[in-house]
């Protein structure tokens, strides 16, 4: 005897009340807390009493046929003028109940037919239910154990600075302010194409405001043949619009603006004072122009005027990348010098653009 026939036969005897008080009320603790069992007998009860329909419905029609045949044998014993529509009246309110009868069952078989369907629909959903439920604490257990296992390392502290960076060479060198990384003791990038990488700082310059990082890892260095935009080494227009990509918060952020003024703060000749609102977060992101070309880095704002922004130069940055000593670099920092998104729409732009900055997070152990 197999294992399903033997909890259906348990199943039909605790249904017609055969089993002791023990075994009740072990079947009644399964079907509280194991919704695989409670699952099974639901479908049982659910098959027994289609059983039960279906015992009644061949009930009737035994009850049918024999009035059928009283007719039949009515009809051969009394004479033809006098009898059938008296035997007619004695067998009616019978004829008239089992008709009814009939009706009926078949509207409780559909009926029937529905509610096991339905019945099974809702099983099948709790199961799934139960089954969801499962996954999500699973879920919470093992990030509860990585979590304990995790307080066991030190914790890298965020530094002072976090902002925005961007690739100016193939090989996976990019570009931000040195103000984001000055204080770092590990610096990672991150963003949608490329994920979190780590980086090292391989060029430094205060005076500008200029760092260059490397990606370390092998496996991204090497991103593409060619980037989509240059880098300007003449200056921008007084009055020409240029605009940002940068991680103010979490989500990239696209902002547009005009080069108000042809110096930066304090009159800084390698500087432009823009009109685009940023916020701490964009130091060091690009500032490229109408035809997508670099243009300048984000240096910051200054908070003590309102909606002024100062970004260096591309001009400087191509200085003082080329001038700088890199004798110590594995790879060649070799700058843009081609533009394949010019003529292209400002949405198209922003696509291209977008795969080549990172978000710059700065740690300090």
């Amino acid at each position: 005897m197999n294992t399903d026939q033997t909890l259906y036969e348990l199943l039909d005897d605790f249904a017609a009340g055969k089993l002791t008080a023990e075994q009740v009320a072990s079947i009644e603790y399964r079907l509280e807390h194991d919704p695989l069992f409670r699952s099974k007998a639901e479908q049982h009860q659910a098959f027994r009493e289609a059983m039960k329909f279906y015992g009644s419905r061949n009930q009737l029609k035994t009850i049918l046929e024999e009035t059928h045949q009283q007719l039949e044998e009515a009809d051969t014993t009394v004479p033809v003028v006098v009898m059938p529509a008296t035997g007619w009246k004695k067998y009616w309110p019978m004829t008239a109940v089992a008709a009814s009868v009939a009706f009926l069952s078949i509207l409780g078989t559909l009926w029937m037919t529905r509610s096991l369907e339905t019945k099974q629909t809702a099983i099948y959903k709790e199961l799934r239910r139960n089954v969801d439920q499962i996954k999500r604490s699973q879920k919470i257990m093992m990030e509860d154990i990585a979590e304990t296992k995790d307080r066991t390392k030190p914790v890298p502290i965020p530094g002072k600075y976090a902002g925005t960076g961007f690739l100016i060479s193939t090989n996976g060198y990019v570009a931000t302010s040195y103000h984001v990384v000055k204080e770092s003791d590990s610096v990672f990038i991150e963003n949608e194409k490329f994920g979190r990488q780590k980086v090292a700082v391989v060029l430094s310059d205060p005076a500008n405001d200029i760092a260059v990082l490397r990606i370390e890892h092998d496996s991204v260095t090497s991103v593409s043949r060619t980037l989509p935009y240059s880098i300007i080494k003449g200056e921008a227009n007084l009055g020409e619009r240029v605009f940002t990509l940068g991680f103010p918060r979490e989500d990239i952020v696209f902002g547009e603006g005009s080069i108000s003024a042809s110096t930066g703060f304090s009159q800084n000749p390698n500087a432009y004072q823009i009109s685009v609102p940023v916020n701490p977060g964009n130091s060091g992101g690009p500032l490229f122009n109408e035809s997508g070309d670099i243009v300048g880095i984000i240096s910051g704002s200054q908070t003590e005027t309102a909606g002024t922004a100062f970004a260096i130069k591309s001009s400087v940055v191509a200085d003082v990348i080329t001038t700088a000593s890199l004798d110590t670099l594995d790879k060649p920092l070799v700058l843009p010098k081609y533009n394949t998104i010019k003529n292209t729409t400002r949405v198209q732009q922003v696509k291209r653009w977008k795969d080549y900055v990172f978000m710059v997070q700065v740690y300090k152990n």
